[in-house]
């Protein structure tokens, strides 16, 4: 690999301590994206409310310190503009106080901390990587800040190595060291592709012949092997680890020790098929054929460990990779992560999880044998691993923390809810629990405390509490209603905090970590986000709401009511999509304004209560609550959007008759499902870009809850809406975008087709031009002014036909 490396080059200075001219743009917090005094509040308009998201504000995001702690950097707009793009958006900083912030020069931009930052075991000295560079912050050196390395491609998670004294960094394929004394950068591993070995008798007798036939061939076998002799012999080669051709490295590690390399060796399946699917309307005029992902069930991809020595004088071929294999799982295929060293580099773990996605192991490596012993193991009989972000996901690792040499910190849903456990002690022992969930943990740089983002105080808000490293009392850091995420300073005792609400844009809060009441007491707020837009718009935030779910357990969801009900009494179901996501909360929503927020509100303006609701297989309630849909997707999910119906006519006195539901992706397929199973109870529906059948959506997404179509025949035909559409009694609207790579307009295509062969009135809009979710404003006008149409005409009667 080709290298652009410039020793000991320096570049710039320490961000955080920029002075000179750039100190006279710094201002007085807050800083504001609106000026002057509120505009009146008016009501929405149907454009309004399909604008994209920065015409009413742009949140605070990308939150992260300066590794001296003087300044948080945060990305964020002052005058955020619907074209806009996000890579384009400015970076800022605040001073640790929070008292004063300006904009970051856009030539020192490319020095703040990535997302990535890693400390030596002293804390003293950090470094990231960004795109293909590596950068180092050294307080002793100046600038502190320096970025001595750029290479041509991506670089991975930076290690710390050789106590301290360098650094290890994956690109690639291949593995370098940036040695911080001397600046020297060297290779120490890459994969090469395995020359193809003859595999059948016949191919290994014509091999045989050749060389006993010609005497050149045997003169060319002779050369090579006395090339490749002569080059084992040059002094720092890299250790070569050949790998067969289709199979991808990555995970590329040495051992602290210097004696070993471990990497994952992935083997693509070439019997998996992909997805064929049209682009109409592109630049040249002419139709584009593009590939997308397979359907569920197709071949995957085989994942394993593996050990190699790093003595770069073993010829290519007698080097014997070790793999290494995990007898608790059987004869189930797993994907490993890691290893995981601890700081003094003496013990090492290992995550892997099932193909099935149903285990999960935690297991001690002996690097120098490869056997591996289990010291957790979690197995899901009715669900999947899975769960809030510090637990395993699509068969990716769990949160895993060494937090002293000897014992490691681990995330597991084993309760019924996540939490974090410490192990490496005589009995492994939660270090959280009760009937809540740690939604994101961080370790403080000195691995004294965590943070926690926890839903201890109520489901539908996320607070911040700390914890000590090893266990103790938890104590609340930032309370209130909303949604709170925090970063570390770098000495663990300042926070920046990113707060948002349901009616009120994140923003950002700097100051002590010390425990406070309030949303954000004792921190003293930077920016006040929201443009004049927003403040001329009333958001109105829900009421948190459970009603009885027929399994006997609470079912939750988000009641935006509207000034004036309609006369009609007509309400309306949003159900969003993903799976597993909560809209049952009271922060900023996770779709923003055009996908979600500004339509909900111009249905309130129009007199419409919309329930937000949250159906089994979401987020935020537990185990149970996530895994409700296992085996049966459309039952369980749909069970709960009939008792929402219900709930809505009990408690605001809805009619019966005139209750829509609307959603996008989960949601268009919840929409169809319930429409198909209960007709009658929803009156109008409309479903946009709906999984109609389980069989043809993403494997790694659907087989861990329906497990294989060939296998599972049952659970997909129960599952999938195209088995239902007989029961069609009420008005629907199927809206797709053409362009849409993850649910395939084919999905809509065999369903409306299949609703023609039945004889069902149906209305159907396509978007030529957009992907799975509508992200044009033009299309999103189109979108509303249909949907306001719609619900206007079949639940309140207006301009309805004679029968429905």
């Amino acid at each position: 690999m080709r290298t652009r490396w410039q020793r000991g080059a320096l570049v710039g200075g320490l961000v955080a301590s920029a002075g000179g001219a750039a100190a006279q743009t710094r201002a007085p917090t807050p800083l504001r994206q609106a000026e002057g005094p509120a505009p009146q509040v008016r009501r929405l308009s149907i454009e309004d409310a399909s604008r994209n998201d920065r015409w009413l504000g742009l949140g605070v995001r990308d939150v992260r310190w300066a590794p001296d702690g003087s300044v948080v950097y945060f990305r964020w707009h002052r005058s955020p503009r619907s074209g806009d793009l996000p890579d384009a958006d400015p970076w800022f900083r605040a001073d640790s106080s929070g008292t004063w912030a300006e904009e970051v020069p856009a030539a020192e931009a490319g020095l703040i901390p990535a997302d990535n930052v890693v400390w030596d075991r002293a804390t003293r000295r950090a470094a990231w990587t960004s795109g293909s560079s590596l950068l180092v912050y050294d307080p002793a050196e100046r600038p502190a800040v320096r970025r001595p390395v750029t290479l041509n491609g991506p670089m991975g998670q930076p290690r710390f190595a050789d106590a301290d004294q360098a650094l290890l960094v994956e690109v690639g394929e291949a593995l370098y060291r940036y040695d911080l004394i001397s600046g020297g950068l060297s290779l120490l591993a890459h994969r090469v592709t395995a020359a193809e070995v003859a595999e059948t008798d016949a191919q290994r007798r014509l091999a045989a012949q050749q060389r006993e036939l010609l005497p050149s061939i045997r003169e060319l076998d002779r050369i090579r092997a006395e090339r490749a002799e002569l080059a084992r012999g040059v002094p720092g080669r890299a250790r070569s680890i050949p790998i067969a051709a289709r199979t991808a490295v990555d995970q590329l590690q040495r051992s602290p020790d210097g004696r070993w390399y471990t990497f994952r060796a992935t083997t693509r399946d070439v019997r998996r098929p992909v997805t064929k699917y049209l682009a109409y309307v592109t630049g040249s005029g002419y139709s584009e054929v593009r590939d997308a992902r397979s359907k569920t069930g197709e071949p995957r991809d085989v994942a394993k460990l593996g050990i190699v020595p790093s003595d770069p004088a073993i010829p290519d071929d007698s080097l014997a990779i070790r793999w290494v294999s995990l007898p608790e799982a059987g004869d189930q295929a797993t994907v490993p992560h890691g290893p995981y060293w601890n700081g003094s580099g003496t013990r090492a773990m290992v995550q892997f999880v099932g193909e099935h996605a149903r285990d999960w192991w935690l297991a001690e490596l002996d690097v120098s044998t490869g056997r591996v012993w289990v010291v957790a193991h979690d197995h899901e009989p009715r669900g999947w691993i899975g769960g809030p972000p510090v637990q395993s996901n699509y068969r990716g690792p769990a949160l895993f923390e060494w937090v002293d040499d000897d014992r490691y910190v681990y995330a597991s849903e084993r309760s019924g809810w996540s939490h974090l456990y410490l192990g490496g002690v005589e009995a492994v022992r939660p270090l959280t629990e009760g009937d809540w969930e740690v939604r994101g943990a961080a370790l403080s740089p000195d691995r004294r405390r965590w943070l926690l983002q926890t839903s201890r105080g109520h489901p539908a808000d996320d607070r911040l509490e700390a914890l000590p490293a090893t266990g103790g009392r938890l104590e609340v850091v930032s309370d209130g209603v909303g949604r709170a995420s925090g970063a570390w300073s770098p000495n663990g005792e300042r926070l920046a905090v990113v707060h948002s609400t349901t009616a009120r844009l994140p923003d950002l809060f700097v100051g002590p970590l010390a425990p406070r009441s309030g949303e954000a007491s004792g921190r003293r707020r930077v920016t006040v986000s929201g443009t004049d837009a927003f403040r001329r718009t009333r958001l109105v935030d829900p009421e948190i709401v459970s009603f009885p779910h027929p399994d006997g357990r609470p079912v939750w969801a988000a009641l935006y009511r509207p000034a004036r009900m309609n006369p009609e009494r007509a309400a309306v179901i949003h159900v969003h999509g993903g799976g597993y996501r909560q809209f049952a909360h009271r922060g900023w929503s996770v779709y923003g304004w055009g996908l979600h927020l500004g339509f909900l509100h111009y249905l309130l303006e129009a007199g419409y209560p919309v329930l937000d609701f949250d159906y089994r297989g979401g987020a935020g309630f537990g185990k149970a609550y996530r895994t409700g849909v296992t085996g049966a997707m459309g039952w369980k999910d749909v069970d709960g959007a009939v008792a929402a119906a219900r709930y809505l006519v009990r408690t605001l006195g809805v009619d019966s008759t005139r209750i829509g539901m609307y959603g996008v992706s989960y949601g268009g397929f919840m929409t169809l499902m319930s429409q198909f199973r209960h007709p009658g109870v929803f009156a109008a529906g409309i479903s946009r870009a709906p999984v109609t059948d389980w069989a043809h959506y993403s494997d790694e997404w659907t087989s861990r809850i329906l497990g294989l179509p060939q296998r599972d025949t049952a659970a997909y035909r129960r599952s999938s809406p195209i088995y239902f559409a007989e029961g069609l009694r009420d008005r629907l609207l199927i809206e797709h975008g053409l362009v849409d790579d993850n649910v395939h307009f084919q999905d809509a295509a065999r369903l409306v087709q299949r609703l023609i062969e039945l004889g069902k009135d149906f209305e159907v809009m396509y978007y030529p031009a957009e992907p799975h979710t509508v992200e044009t404003e033009a299309s999103r006008l189109d979108q509303s002014k249909r949907a306001i149409r719609f619900f206007d005409r079949y639940l309140r009667g207006r301009g309805a036909p004679s029968a429905r």
